[in-house]
């Protein structure tokens, strides 16, 4: 099996009633940059890829009054999401198998690449490019060590299940069609701002879709 489908068949429902109790509507990093940035209205439409129970999703409608959306692949979280947040829009379906017609304002993805399968990154990179409108914002949340690394996934004995940690921002960036707007750090392990450990280095980042070429007719 390849890594989503491990993570489909059984390992979401794993890691969510591991991590369940932890999950609770709060106050984070990314709630903290989309209030700064002012990136929301009522009218907005935004998605979370890997939203969990949609704990996050909840609390980004109770103080914005937009229209939220989840993708998750743990069918657990998604039947106690729809009990405890039933104005979150919830899809039970991995990011490769995104396919929305309508676009988003705002696409977060926090803690979710590094989880997915090499195969597929691509495509999931395309998938949530294609959803989001242009002009409008992507938060990305990853590990970010100095260079990439990979490890194996100790929950999982049968399969060879790891996880991959680069900056997945850049892979963004680099395509000459976002920039970025802030990026905040911390140790994943302590949640300290100051003893920063690059093995552990956890960054969140806000990307505004809107191409930064230049015309070399004009600087040439």
């Amino acid at each position: 099996m390849r890594q989503f489908e491990v993570f489909k068949s059984f390992e979401a429902d794993r890691w969510y009633e591991r991590n369940r109790e932890g999950l609770k509507p709060k106050d984070d990093l990314t709630i903290w940059l989309i209030e700064n940035y002012g990136i929301l209205t009522k009218a907005s439409r935004v998605l979370e890829v890997g939203a969990s129970n949609g704990y996050r999703l909840a609390k980004i409608q109770e103080r914005f009054g937009c229209e939220v959306f989840a993708v998750e692949p743990s069918k657990n979280a998604v039947e106690d999401g729809k009990k405890e947040f039933p104005k979150v829009n919830f899809y039970n379906i991995t990011a490769e198998e995104m396919d929305f017609e309508k676009e988003f304002d705002l696409i977060i993805v926090n803690g979710v690449f590094c989880w997915i399968d090499r195969s597929t990154l691509l495509r999931v990179v395309s998938n949530i490019d294609r959803a989001l409108k242009y002009g409008e914002y992507l938060i990305v949340g990853d590990f970010q060590p100095p260079m990439p690394l990979k490890n194996p996934y100790h929950h999982i004995k049968e399969y060879e299940i790891f996880t991959y940690k680069q900056a997945y921002k850049e892979i963004f960036l680099s395509s000459g069609l976002y920039f970025e707007l802030a990026t905040l750090c911390y140790n994943h392990d302590t949640k300290d701002f100051k003893d920063i450990d690059l093995k552990n280095l956890f960054c969140i980042s806000l990307l505004r879709k809107q191409e930064i070429y230049i015309r070399q007719d004009k600087v040439l």
